[in-house]
């Protein structure tokens, strides 16, 4: 069906009558340049008439064009060459939404929605769109129109005595009188999850005009809408394949970070009254991850870390952390990557990154060459960038190399990432809480060895965790019956959800299924949870004196408990003990952190410490995490470099060594750990007939 210029005026203006519209155009005209956009919805074009919301998709131009006509007759005031008032035309129909993979020659000149990841954007430059000339003869201005990359001059005078006509003339451009938009250069690539398995994602450049550039950043998730074109490629032979470019006309963003999720009254009535369940905390414990069997504790820190603690500036401008890091680390099978990935979907611009696979540049930001205009470096940012007042969840922290890791240092503590590469001095905010997973050196946990000997992090790493949880996996009766029946339970459910609606299989009653394994059912859906969570994010708690006191006084009995001149705790883990605090609190939406939040705080930690930094004798001793060296082992240092000062001159055998050490109740393996500590630090050095000297 084909529609007269007439038609299609008339059926614009009738939308535009609507009340809805009729307030966009004239605040519009009130505001004008400040607004210069009529956002149009497609469902009111379709409910209108469905003919031509049809043809609207096959001939945009046309179409938005005489739009922009009526909207300019209702709007008088506006009347300079070049001045024009936008119709951005957003919420296609799902036909119109194409994968980048997907566009063909049939889309050319077509309106359609793209979905993708942007991946570059350029900085916002202005563009030429009416370009005012002057004769150089007789000083005649003459406005041209401006399309293409490449600027138009005026072909002759345009003075009505003629005078110029006959003859070649200068035109004389006036920059400063002509007409400008902004305009924006944004690289698009396909969502990594809708692909299959080895398909690289596709990618799609758009253009991005006036009021609408400038609004995206690279890692925003969005919808395109606009119209597909062709794009000569720009070779010096004349080539017939066509690159093609997007023409957007608007934008929509994807809404997943806890400051842009919509709370209705009826969502904040039910979340009031969920704050108010005296079971809240054991329910929300079992809506994370109820697939996995047990890890009630981790569970409970996990909880703790997806409401986080407060951020806090304070009078001189110092920052103080209040996202929570927790560092998980357990036996092959513990399910460990199946919490960090199904957390990773749960939180806020939750990431998800494997240290075996991922680089520094990859986690903070790389420096790539522009390939995009200008050919500048620019910094691309990483995966903890990317997850900025997020989660960033890292899987297999082990396995990444040393100076990978150590780009970990500042993002944790200071929660900022300075960049210095290929010319650029940046610092890259990176204000999200961390959840990583590591396995034990020697693969399994060890009975005999101590547990802070198993985990082969650096100190600095370790001691920058709020909480590291340890997961084993022991054979136990009792417990592998509970495992078994729930994994086979989850799997069982699995296979009756899966089945098409009204299926029936002999001897099988799938209802009786999802009756019977109903505790696996979540009991806050995800959506109702994120939403909690984000409606708490407006609460900041205050310490009462009550439970500022239980801190203080755990801290203090902890820090008595040093055995000689071994350091228990830390004033870090005391920071810890307030973000924890501030956490519970606002898990029951309350702005008063009181004696249960503070006991909550104080169990976690308390566990923590007893697991990692515990001699097994009622002392502790945090050394061992935030130097790698406890107290107890410097002083065996300290005899091993006793026995070389005394007897050392002309080295050591190992044997020799320890036969001295054993006078003064050293065992053999502790002097084998001491000499290699030692050998290791560059004190000692090992001739190749094995003796032992000073270096």
């Amino acid at each position: 069906m084909t529609y007269e210029d007439s038609e299609i005026e008339k059926l614009w203006e009738t939308v535009f009558a609507t009340d809805k519209y009729r307030v966009m155009i004239g605040d519009i005209a009130d505001n004008y340049p400040q607004k210069k956009s009529v956002e149009v919805d497609y469902n009111d074009i379709n409910l209108y008439d469905v003919a031509f919301s049809a043809y609207l998709l096959e001939e945009p131009d046309r179409c938005i064009e005489i739009a922009k006509r009526a909207v300019m007759n209702m709007v008088p005031n506006i009347d300079r060459p070049g001045q024009a008032i936008n119709v951005r035309i957003s919420d296609l129909p799902r036909d119109a939404k194409v994968e980048i993979r997907n566009l063909r020659a049939d889309h050319l000149g077509k309106l359609v929605a793209v979905e993708g990841l942007v991946r570059k954007v350029t900085t916002v430059k202005p563009r030429i769109t009416h370009a005012l000339f002057r004769c150089a003869r007789c000083g005649s201005e003459i406005w041209v129109p401006q399309t293409g990359m490449i600027m138009k001059e005026p072909l002759m005078c345009n003075n009505p005595d003629g005078s110029c006509n006959k003859q070649a003339t200068r035109f004389i451009e006036d920059l400063k009188a002509s007409t400008y938009i902004d305009t924006q250069k944004i690289e698009i690539q396909e969502r990594p999850e809708g692909l299959r398995g080895g398909s690289q994602p596709e990618r799609l450049i758009g253009y991005v005009e006036d009021d609408i550039a400038g609004l995206v950043t690279a890692g925003n998730s969005i919808t395109l809408n606009g119209i597909l074109r062709s794009q000569e490629k720009s070779d010096r032979d004349k080539s017939t394949v066509f690159e093609t470019y997007l023409d957007v006309i608007s934008i929509e963003f994807e809404q997943h970070e806890y400051d842009e999720i919509q709370i209705t009254e009826e969502d904040e009535r039910e979340i009031l009254s969920m704050s108010r369940d005296p079971n809240l905390y054991s329910n929300i414990i079992r809506s994370i991850a109820p697939s996995i069997f047990g890890m009630d504790d981790e569970k409970k820190a996990i909880a703790l870390q997806l409401f986080g603690g407060c951020h806090k500036v304070m009078d001189d401008g110092t920052s103080l952390r209040g996202d929570i890091h927790i560092l998980l680390i357990g036996d092959p099978g513990v399910a460990k990557s199946q919490i960090l990935r199904y957390m990773s979907n749960l939180a806020p611009r939750g990431i998800y990154a494997s240290g075996k696979s991922a680089s520094a540049a990859g986690l903070t930001a790389a420096a790539v060459r522009d390939d995009f205009g200008d050919g500048r470096w620019t910094l691309e940012a990483g995966a903890l960038v990317l997850a900025d007042k997020g989660l960033a969840c890292i899987d297999e922290l082990d396995k990444m190399t040393d100076q990978d890791r150590s780009s970990l240092h500042e993002a944790m503590e200071a929660q900022r990432i300075s960049v210095a590469k290929a010319g650029i001095n940046a610092t890259l905010q990176c204000r999200c809480s961390m959840l990583a997973a590591a396995n034990p050196k020697y693969g399994r946990f060890e009975e005999e060895t101590s547990i802070y000997q198993q985990i082969e992090l650096p100190p600095p790493l370790m001691s920058r965790f709020d909480l590291i949880e340890i997961l084993t996996d022991k054979p136990n009766k009792a417990r592998d019956q509970k495992l078994s029946s729930h994994i086979l339970a989850t799997q069982l459910r699995g296979q009756a959800r899966m089945l098409p609606e009204g299926a029936n299989i002999d001897g099988i009653d799938v209802e009786d299924i999802l009756n019977k394994t109903n505790e696996i059912k979540p009991i806050y859906s995800v959506e109702m949870l994120r939403k909690y969570v984000a409606y708490s994010k407006r609460i900041v708690p205050v310490m009462t004196p009550e439970a500022n006191k239980i801190i203080q006084d755990s801290f203090l009995r902890i820090r008595n408990l040093g055995s000689g001149d071994s350091v228990p705790i830390t004033a870090r883990q005391l920071e810890g003990y307030v973000r924890l605090s501030e956490a519970s609190a606002k898990m029951r939406l309350s702005n008063r952190i009181t004696e249960q939040d503070a006991n909550n705080a104080a169990e976690l930690i308390e566990a923590y410490l007893n697991r990692i930094a515990g001699n097994g004798d009622g002392t502790y001793d945090i050394d061992k995490i935030s130097t790698g060296i406890s107290s107890k082992d410097r002083n065996k240092l300290d005899i091993i470099r006793g026995i070389m000062n005394e007897f050392g001159e002309t080295g050591l055998k190992m044997d020799e060594i320890m036969l001295h050490a054993q006078n003064q109740g050293l065992s053999d393996s502790e002097v084998e750990r001491a000499v290699k500590t030692l050998n290791d630090g560059g004190e000692l050095f090992k001739s190749p007939s094995g003796i032992y000297k000073k270096a």
